[in-house]
């Protein structure tokens, strides 16, 4: 059986191969074209290779190439190099693998100005004795370079002047330095192709696909002149590009510092050795943080506007668009002695509330309470007399003005601020301050000279001579109590911040805000106020006035209080390294209707206070004139009562007394943490105290000698667990 099925196996291969064999001649022309394109390229593949090989050995000196890369851009830069793999392909021709340039003249600081995967380098002929590059690609390069003007025009100049017909970058990635700044930083890679065509030099760059939507994309595309530097154009886009990776360009676009941005839009370049440099374009920003010039702990948050400008060398023009909001600047420059400069701005703000609402300050917890609708127009002017730098002319006019907060409630205001030739102006602010009218009004003279710094800089101190007079019907003395308790709650963080942080005293006379302002400063400000009122509900205390009065370096503040002889004073002589301060304040039978101080577990309300404190010291920061204060307090409280403590008395004693009003006055002195009580006085029908005390954190203690009601002898007043206790 087994011989059967072997001689079945071989018949059947018989046939197979019979028919295989019937096939091939059948079909014998398109096998032979098969083998014949086969051996075509088997020989073209051998052509190749082999001629790679001569070509790398015998042709191409790689080795010498090495030295002569290594030389030139030693020689051309003054850089140190580091080439990884210098290699031949016919495909890509010769090719330079892990370049490194560095910024320096050796690599000890490990400081690179380029690195690069690959480069390839494609020859015009690999037969001519003089072969030319026709293009160079370079792969992933990362350029770092400081700001160095003569290297940047060394290598523009190269790519001008050589030979080469096209240089393209494949995601390419730039770092532009100035000292400890980054200026510019791609992030992400950038194809870039330099092509050679008529004479000039054409540029494309775009960073992928541009119609992709929410990607940061940019693209341009330009051309130089291959004889002049100063002859180049270019065009380019924007979307969603973020502003620190070109923040030097965001700023000047700009006009002003931006912390960060999300910039889309367009732009044109243009620059001929005739008219000079020409750029425009229209960009909107995004997701802007941007901090206030002259306000530097105050920021533009979130905010989103679009900008059109243009640029001549002579002449800077932007306008600024929004929702709201329409503001137009220019700043032109005149060459005389010196360029001087010519600012304009033109502004028309319907709603500040929608601006109002982005300022914050560092620690996001501060709000602008601020609208109304603002416009106005300015000129600044540099005159080159160091003397009158500035000339200021305009006007900025508002309505319906609001402040809304719990510290100050100003609405319907009416702005007019007329800036005159001569630097002279005129001010008028009409609006319900607290539901009162109120009125401010003041003309004045204002003038700003030159002066150097010692680091060569120039700053413009003012020259100022301001009359202004504020005049209202009614005022209420209470309604200016939270902002009072601001200013304190402030005051007391930053004397505890210097305590903690041992930050050292400023001399004031070095401070920006007096030699920019307050040196020359000559103000007379009026307050006069028709009806007094100390708190809601009280009676008038009739007319009130007031001045304020800044010159020479000294500031004095006298403000009666009414008609009662009731006043505040405040004086400081503060053109010193340290300067001093004076504050009075005097009360007479002054209408008061909160708790005072905490006696003995209850509060005291005088119904009338009578007050004689004084304030003296020196220093630059709130820090140090608490630390040299020199107080003086003397404390008369009228119709203040007991009757809400819980008394426990250890003597044998009627206490009916202490429950009914009663006038309370003595001295106050301070020394280290607490404050010591003498001539203290306790009186009404039925008492007649004397004594001294001390408070500590609040806690009063007193001791006192004399009459309570029928009992006589010595009467000490403490507070124990929420009681009074009386020994």
């Amino acid at each position: 059986m087994e011989r059967i099925f072997s001689f079945q196996r071989l018949f059947v291969y018989r046939q197979t191969l019979i028919n295989l064999l019937n096939r091939i001649r059948e079909n014998k022309r398109v096998l032979f074209s098969f083998l014949a394109l086969g051996f075509i390229f088997f020989v073209f593949l051998l052509g190749y290779y082999g001629l790679e090989y001569y070509l790398r050995n015998y042709r191409i000196p790689l080795v010498q190439l090495r030295k002569v890369v290594t030389y030139t851009i030693n020689k051309e830069l003054g850089k140190a190099v580091d080439i990884g793999v210098l290699d031949f392909s016919l495909r890509e021709g010769l090719i330079i693998e892990d370049l490194v340039v560095s910024n320096e003249e050796d690599f000890s600081f490990n400081d690179h100005m380029l690195k690069v995967k690959k480069v390839t380098f494609r020859l015009s002929s690999y037969f001519k004795k003089s072969p030319t590059v026709e293009q160079i690609d370079f792969y992933s390069p990362h350029l770092v370079l400081n700001e160095n003007v003569s290297l940047r025009n060394q290598l523009i100049e190269y790519a001008q002047k050589s030979k080469l017909k096209d240089i393209r970058f494949h995601d390419a990635r730039l770092t532009v330095k100035q000292n400890d700044s980054t200026l510019v930083d791609w992030k992400e890679g950038w194809d870039i192709v330099l092509k050679r065509k008529n004479k000039k030099l054409f540029l494309t760059y775009n960073n992928g696909w541009f119609w992709i939507p929410n990607t940061t994309r940019i693209k341009g595309e330009g051309e130089f002149s291959e004889t002049s530097l100063d002859d180049f154009q270019f065009e380019f886009k924007w979307k969603n590009y973020p502003s620190e990776e070109a923040i030097i360009l965001t700023n000047y676009l700009f006009g002003s510092n931006v912390h960060s941005a999300v910039l889309s839009g367009e732009g044109k370049i243009f620059r001929d050795s005739v008219s000079g440099l020409t750029a425009s374009g229209d960009v909107e920003f995004e997701n802007s943080f941007i901090p206030i010039p002259f306000f530097e702990n105050y920021i533009l948050d979130g905010f989103r506007f679009r900008e059109v400008f243009l640029f001549t060398p002579n002449k800077e023009e932007r306008e600024f668009l929004g929702t709201d909001f329409r503001i137009k600047t220019s700043v032109k420059t005149e060459n005389a002695k010196e360029p001087l400069l010519e600012r304009h701005f033109e502004f028309q703000i319907e709603s500040i509330e929608n601006i109002a609402e982005r300022i914050s300050d560092l620690s996001g917890n501060f709000t602008l309470p601020l609208s109304g609708v603002l416009k106005g127009n300015l000129d600044l002017l540099e005159s080159g007399d160091k003397n009158k730098w500035f000339q200021l002319r305009g006007e900025i006019l508002g309505s319906e003005i609001q402040w809304d907060s719990k510290l100050l409630q100003l609405e319907k205001g009416s702005l007019s601020l007329k800036l005159n030739q001569g630097n002279e102006w005129s001010f008028n602010f009409d609006s319900l301050l607290f539901g009162k009218p109120s009125h401010l009004s003041g003309l004045g003279l204002s003038v700003w000279s030159r002066s150097k710094k010692a680091d060569g800089s120039f700053y413009y101190p003012m020259t100022s001579k301001t009359k202004l007079n504020f005049q209202t019907p009614d005022l209420t003395g209470s309604e200016w109590k939270p902002l009072y308790e601001d200013w304190k709650k402030e005051t007391l963080e930053e004397i505890r911040e210097r305590q903690e942080k041992l930050i050292p005293e400023e001399y004031f006379y070095q401070k920006k805000v007096y030699k920019y302002f307050l040196e020359s400063m000559n103000l007379d400000f009026g307050i006069q106020i028709s009806n007094f009122f100390p708190f809601g509900g009280s009676q008038s205390l009739g007319e009130s006035k007031g001045n304020l009065v800044v010159k020479d370096g000294r500031m004095n503040l006298n403000w009666n209080l009414g008609t009662t002889g009731s006043k505040v004073s405040m004086i400081s002589y503060f053109a010193s390294k340290t300067p001093n301060f004076g504050f009075s304040l005097y009360l007479n039978e002054y209408p008061w209707s909160e708790p005072w101080m905490n006696l003995c577990g209850t509060e005291l309300r005088p119904t009338h206070v009578g007050l004689d404190y004084s304030f003296n010291s020196i220093g630059s920061d709130y820090y140090s004139l608490h630390k040299d204060a020199r107080t003086s307090y003397f404390l008369k409280l009228y119709g203040v009562q007991l009757k809400e403590a819980d008394l426990v008395s250890k003597l044998e004693m009627n206490l009916d007394p202490l429950k009914k009003p009663f006038q309370m006055e003595f001295d106050l002195s301070r020394y280290s943490d607490m404050d010591y009580i003498s001539n203290l006085v306790i009186s009404s029908d039925s008492l007649d105290l004397k004594g001294y005390g001390n408070n500590k954190n609040g806690n009063y203690a007193i001791t006192t000698y004399g009459l309570v009601g029928e009992s006589r002898g010595s009467f000490s007043f403490t507070e124990e667990e929420n009681k009074c206790v009386i020994k």
